[in-house]
């Protein structure tokens, strides 16, 4: 379906870049509605300790340098035997160590991340993670605690039943009996709020009606909601194939000719920009071909429906941008592509799930809005239209897509300080900025992010360059989406300065050892060079990235300023390597 000039659509359930476009006026950043929200109590800022970051009542949110090894054995075993010996430095009592149940073990050669869900009365608690990262020699290299405090014992009888939740979230969100239910799922878990300890049916609900995917926990004792909010990250909107977009690959400005998205029309420019790709693993049955493979599922799942996920006889996809099919081409080569790159060349698994790698997307989603989005619930991607498509460019559907990687790697998303966003922005550059004959780091543009969907009258786009005129954390800008773009930066710069599959390696890696939605730049950043160190990088390489994280942008300078812990070989925790 293409855009009506002037018309305004329905807004859809998003974890996106946000952007609202009319056809007469410059889009503004939306955010997330936030006249539903309840409950929703902002993470307490750290303290920074020698050794990691503290909260106020002296429980470790994570320890950098834990200084303990373990008997050699099996991951979850070293890592239950260091929390058997230093459960107090997380505000655990050795009684409640039994309440910790493994959550995942993602194995690696190199280290090994055991995440735990903390669990009270046989019931996970919401929100509470704890992952211990161990070296096959029993070296414990990082610790992510996001466990909780102060719990007490609750009525584990439901007295409201997991239907009667259902319908209290449904009518909290206003939504008509005959809404169109996107996505729905309850679960009974133990809720810690400001007045106390509670056995919770936690509904998550992705509908037509009501934008964003909403986390809604009901009481099940009195019924009344707890805590509502939307899970959905939002961010700047658009998208045979761009490669990665037709200006970046031509050089080429918004508004010269041939190059304005005109209501995505047709010009010869931009057919001439498109580039012959293979599109690898797509399935043929029944004598017709689909673009469904190993790592990218085009599904015309939500709003609007038009028929974008073509089924043909012919397996060659070559369609123009005018032709609603080109985005949902264009979205699988470039979902495809990036995922093969993490899971198979850098080697970090990172999939919606085990039992179904592909990723789930709608190329005209989003209820037609100037929105993209994916949704951590249903673990799926929808790319929105407005301006330019969204799917028409590969940064907006690589930054949507980090989200997941994400989602995937640390268990959850965290938007403490922007963190996703900055995920996302930096998946989706340092995928952007690979491609031959594109701008150099002389020209602005090689810093642009969204070069082809933003920097142009719908809206301004972001940049990864943010940090030579903002430092952290006290000066990171307004909002997630800006603050994300510090994250994006410094990685990049360390990106520049080892190569770009070590620093998107030790990335994907470090957010693996983190997890908890209050996980914020500084930890992750911990996390990142942690890494680096265990997977046996050069002192060199990991001097590089603590001089991009730490060094500043004084005197012409290109650095930020987290202030990590620079680890070195001499350290107990990596004197040994890790053979």
């Amino acid at each position: 379906m293409k855009r009506t000039p002037g018309a305004l659509r329905p807004l859809s359930l998003l974890i996106a870049l946000a952007c609202a476009a009319t056809a007469q006026a410059q889009a503004v950043p939306q955010t997330p509605p936030t006249d539903l929200t309840r409950g929703v109590v902002a993470p307490e800022v750290p303290l920074d300790g020698t050794d990691g970051q503290y909260l106020s009542d002296g429980a470790a949110l994570s320890i950098h340098t834990p200084r303990y090894t373990a008997q050699r054995a099996a991951p979850e075993q070293m890592a239950r035997e260091y929390l058997a010996a230093r459960h107090g430095a997380l505000g655990l009592q050795r009684a409640e160590l039994d309440d910790l149940v493994v959550h995942e073990v993602r194995l690696g050669d190199d280290f090994s991340v055991v995440r735990f869900n903390q669990t009270l009365q046989g019931l996970p608690v919401y929100d509470s993670w704890l992952a211990v990262s161990v070296t096959p020699a029993g070296k414990v290299i990082f610790v992510a605690n996001g466990t909780q405090r102060g719990l007490q014992p609750v009525d584990i009888v439901a007295r409201r039943s997991e239907a009667d939740a259902v319908t209290t979230a449904r009518q909290y969100l206003g939504l008509p009996a005959d809404a169109r239910i996107v996505f729905e799922d309850t679960r009974p878990v133990v809720f810690r709020s400001p007045t106390g300890t509670h056995r919770v049916w936690q509904t998550t609900l992705q509908a037509d009606g009501v934008r964003g995917a909403w986390e809604v926990l009901v009481d099940a004792r009195t019924g009344e909601i707890l805590r509502a909010e939307d899970t959905n990250a939002y961010a700047d909107g658009t998208a045979m194939v761009f490669y990665p977009d037709p200006l970046s690959s031509t050089r080429s400005t918004y508004n010269s000719p041939g190059y304005t998205d005109g209501n995505d029309a047709d010009t010869a420019q931009l057919t001439a920009a498109r580039q012959a790709v293979t599109l690898r693993d797509i399935t043929f049955s029944g004598g017709v071909y689909s673009l469904s493979g190993t790592y990218a599922q085009c599904l015309d799942w939500a709003s609007p429906s038009n028929s974008d996920c073509v089924t043909q006889a012919s397996s060659n996809f070559d369609f123009t941008r005018n032709n609603n099919a080109f985005e949902g081409v264009n979205t699988y080569y470039h979902i495809d592509t990036y995922m093969r790159y993490v899971n198979q060349t850098l080697g970090v698994t990172a999939v919606p799930n085990p039992s179904n790698t592909a990723v789930v997307y709608d190329p005209h989603g989003a209820g037609g809005a100037d929105n993209s989005s994916y949704t951590p619930g249903s673990r799926r991607l929808q790319f929105g239209e407005g301006g330019v498509d969204d799917a028409e460019d590969a940064d907006v559907i690589v930054h949507e897509l980090g989200h997941g990687l994400h989602h995937w790697l640390a268990g959850t998303i965290s938007q403490t300080q922007g963190l996703s966003e900055g995920v996302g922005d930096y998946f989706a550059h340092a995928y952007s900025a690979d491609f031959p004959g594109q701008w150099t780091p002389a020209d602005p543009q090689y810093y642009w992010m969204f070069s082809w969907d933003g920097h142009n009258s719908f809206w301004a786009g972001r940049v990864v360059n943010w940090q030579l005129n903002h430092t952290y954390p006290g000066n990171l800008g307004s909002g997630i989406h800006a603050q994300g773009q510090y994250w994006a930066s410094c990685n990049f710069y360390a990106r520049e300065l080892i190569g770009g599959q070590a620093m998107d390696r030790a990335h994907a890696r470090g957010l693996s050892m983190t997890t908890g939605s209050s996980v914020n730049q500084k930890t992750a950043a911990q996390a990142v060079i942690n890494a680096a160190a265990a997977m046996g990088y050069s002192q060199g390489q990991i001097n590089q990235i603590g001089f991009a994280f730490n060094s500043g942008n004084a005197a012409g300078a290109r650095g930020c300023t987290y202030d990590v812990t620079v680890p070195t070989v001499t350290d107990e925790i990596y004197a040994n390597g890790f053979d």
